[in-house]
């Protein structure tokens, strides 16, 4: 992987939100609960500065989406725009587990078309542009020590003779979903964040379905590594694929494989 990469000079903010994150997490933070009831620490806020004002320094042409700010009419956003979770599996960093994320993605026309996403406590950034997936450590500064993501062979939901390894949700169970898990009756194994779509981008898993509607921002940037690693995430039950944009920012039930 030869640097410079496309938008490749996003990563130094990438590393830096993470770094805060792993200051917060070692050392403490406050709690805040949200309008709609979900908690927000000093992490996130911190974190969502760092990769906001990277973003409109290095693309100021690019309207910036993020979880922590006043949303823009999706109208104004049809031809690009990022999409920023500073801090996917807040519920996760909390309960002091490892499995929460920083994320960016840039969505072109509805589709996204590149996926950063680091794991500050697991020294893990994988980064996706179009057709092209990676993984290194995220201490990796000069990209030395590169893995390429393609997935070969890839699981097709209810494929007869094969039993596929599902990703569930740590934190959160919906029976609708758990439904659906009953009839795929796969090897359920629980992931956090939108580290399941990274999971499946590096051939540990196969399938993760989501039968409730979820906010953009929690999955755009793990879709753009699934994406440009061979899979996609599709409106569940169809082959169409999941678009950015929509009313409110909130994306339909859907399946990633």
């Amino acid at each position: 992987m030869q640097n410079p990469i496309p938008y490749g000079d996003l990563l130094p903010a990438i590393r830096e939100a993470s770094a805060k994150e792993m200051l917060y997490y070692n050392n403490g933070y406050d709690v805040q609960i949200k309008s709609d009831e979900t908690p927000v620490t000093s992490a996130d806020l911190a974190s969502n500065r760092i990769l906001v004002d990277a973003l409109q320094k290095l693309y100021p042409e690019i309207p910036v989406v993020s979880e922590e700010f006043d949303k823009p009419n999706p109208e104004v956003l049809r031809n690009a725009f990022f999409l920023v979770d500073p801090l996917d599996g807040t519920s996760d960093f909390i309960s002091g587990r490892k499995e929460f994320t920083v994320n960016v993605a840039l969505v072109e026309r509805g589709k996204v078309v590149l996926g950063i996403v680091a794991v500050p406590a697991l020294n893990e950034l994988f980064y996706g542009y179009r057709d092209r997936a990676f993984c290194t450590s995220l201490s990796d500064v000069e990209l030395g020590n590169v893995k390429e993501l393609h997935l070969s062979g890839r699981y097709r939901p209810f494929m007869p003779g094969r039993k596929p390894r599902v990703l569930v949700s740590v934190s959160h169970a919906e029976p609708q979903t758990e439904d659906h898990l009953r009839k795929i009756a796969g090897e359920e194994i629980p992931v956090g964040s939108s580290l399941k779509f990274l999971r499946i981008a590096d051939g540990f898993a196969d399938y993760y379905p989501r039968a409730v509607s979820l906010h953009e921002w929690d999955i755009a940037a793990g879709h753009g590594v699934l994406k440009a690693a061979g899979g996609n995430v599709y409106r569940f039950g169809t082959e169409n694929e999941v678009e950015y944009g929509q009313k409110d920012f909130v994306c339909p039930p859907f399946e990633a494989y």
